[in-house]
Formats: C-alpha cells, sequence, structure tokens
C-alpha cells in the first residue's frame, strides 16, 4: 500500500530534513549529504521515495521541491517549529498560561526558535539575570509588557530612558497604581523623557513579563494556577524577535496612552 503524504513528511527524520533544507533552494547532493551528515547509502533511498511521491524532483545532480512539495513544506514548517519549541522542554509548557498570546501568533509560537529557560537561584529571586542585564543597556530601543511587579523595574526603565534609549512601556492597572504609590519619582522621571512612551490596559491573563529588543526577547508566563515562579524564556532568534515584537504591538494596541506631571527642577 503507498504511503500517505503524511507519512512520507513526517515519518523519516532524513526525509523531513532534505524537505526542510530543499525549502532554501535547489541543492545537489553532495550538498545534502554535507548539511545532514549522511551517507549516499542513506540519503538515496529517502530521496527516491520523495521523488515517487512528487515531492522532488532531480535537475541533473541537483534536487528541487515541485511546486506541490513547496506548498506542503511551507504549511508544515510552523507545526514542525511548534513542535521543537514544545519538545525541548515540555514539562515546562505544560504548566504554562498561554492565554494572554493572540490566536496569530500562538500559530507561529514555533519562531521563537532557539531559547534558553533561566531559572535563578532562590538567593537572587529578584536580581535580574546576567543574560539580561549584558543586553538591555545595549539595545537601542525597548518595548516591555509588565502585568508583574519587579521592584527595580522603576529605576531601570527610568535610567535606560536617561542614557537616550527609546523605551516604549505597557503596564497592566495594578502594575500602574503600584508603580504610582511607591515609585512615583521614578515614573514621573521616566515619563519626562522625550523617547520615553507609558501606556496602560487592563488586567491580562498569562503574560507575567515581555521585554523585546533589538538584541533580545525576554518572555516570562504565569503557569496554569497564575502564579510567577520566576522561570523566563531568553531568545536570541531573528524570529523570535518579530514574534515579540508583534506581541508587544498587540498590547500596546489595546492600551491607553497616560502622562504625568512633569517634575520640576
Amino acid at each position: 500500500m503507498k504511503d500517505s503524504l503524511v507519512d512520507i513528511i513526517l515519518n523519516s527524520e532524513k526525509r523531513k530534513n532534505v524537505l526542510l533544507l530543499l525549502i532554501e533552494g535547489e541543492k545537489s547532493r553532495d550538498e545534502i549529504k554535507r548539511s545532514l551528515n549522511v551517507t549516499s547509502t542513506a540519503l538515496i533511498p529517502q530521496i527516491k521515495k520523495l521523488k515517487e511521491h512528487g515531492l522532488v524532483i532531480q535537475k541533473n545532480d541537483h534536487y528541487v521541491l515541485t511546486d506541490m512539495g513547496k506548498v506542503l513544506v511551507e504549511n508544515v514548517l510552523p507545526f514542525l517549529k511548534a513542535v521543537d519549541v514544545f519538545e525541548e522542554n515540555s514539562t515546562y509548557w505544560l504548566n504554562r498560561d498561554l492565554s494572554g498570546i493572540s490566536a496569530p501568533l500562538l500559530k507561529r509560537f514555533g519562531e521563537l526558535g532557539n531559547y534558553l529557560i533561566i531559572e535563578p537561584d532562590r538567593n537572587y529571586l529578584f536580581e535580574f539575570p546576567k543574560e539580561f542585564t549584558e543586553n538591555i543597556g545595549k539595545s537601542r530601543y525597548v518595548m516591555a509588557f509588565n502585568a508583574y511587579f519587579h521592584p527595580e523595574y522603576p529605576r531601570l526603565y527610568s535610567k535606560l530612558a536617561s542614557e537616550g534609549i527609546k523605551v516604549s512601556l505597557v503596564l497592566t492597572d495594578s502594575v500602574c497604581e503600584r508603580m504610582k504609590k511607591d515609585y512615583m519619582e521614578d515614573v514621573q522621571k521616566f515619563t519626562s523623557f522625550p523617547d520615553a512612551e507609558l501606556s496602560v490596559l487592563k488586567e491580562a491573563a498569562g503574560l507575567a513579563t515581555l521585554v523585546t529588543t533589538d538584541r533580545f526577547l525576554f518572555l516570562c508566563l504565569f503557569d496554569n494556577h497564575g502564579q510567577y515562579d520566576h522561570k523566563m524564556i531568553m531568545s536570541f532568534d531573528s524570529g523570535a524577535l518579530q514574534w515579540s515584537r508583534e506581541l508587544f504591538d498587540h498590547f500596546k494596541g489595546i492600551s491607553k496612552s497616560v502622562q504625568f506631571p512633569v517634575i520640576k527642577k
């Protein structure tokens, strides 16, 4: 019985990798062997199956996806990327609340790409990880959404804005009220800088913190019980940066800009 296209694409790691490589463009047999680190003996039977099912054609010593192959691979690619994201740390993701992420971006969740999960030492729970502090001050811009209050945020955002870094900040109502109550001077200082923006929105589920810059993504999610366990995600992939900017834009779009009286010198 002839294998289904789903079986051909997904049931062999070698075939899947060939297809993902060919989506970049035509490749010679030697280029495929080098890229995938396989022998001709291992490669030829898999390419034969791909050709038999109309996914790949051969042009001299080069292989290229058919139009049907391109359509199928381009549609299955987001699924495979999402599988990679979840599979690497499935225990972590099973305990996360993803409801704060808009549906279109959930469909592109695989764009997180390669990422780190950072779990700080219990003695340093309220200190930013070194990966964060080493990169935030080198960024050209910072866009941050906070539904969780951290005592260092008011000083940090004011410091970044004072150094000429463009900072756009979106807070939930409760975080904004806490900042106004206990850190009003920092908030006023922040909003006094020309490249600083502050917006507020109603409470949002799932997402605790999102910081996206031209250098990195920093993401913290509440768990399924609404608790914050200080586990953080960082990614430096270009796809993750674009994805996170769009997520921030979503929150910015449903927020309301606010201003505070300028501090008198």
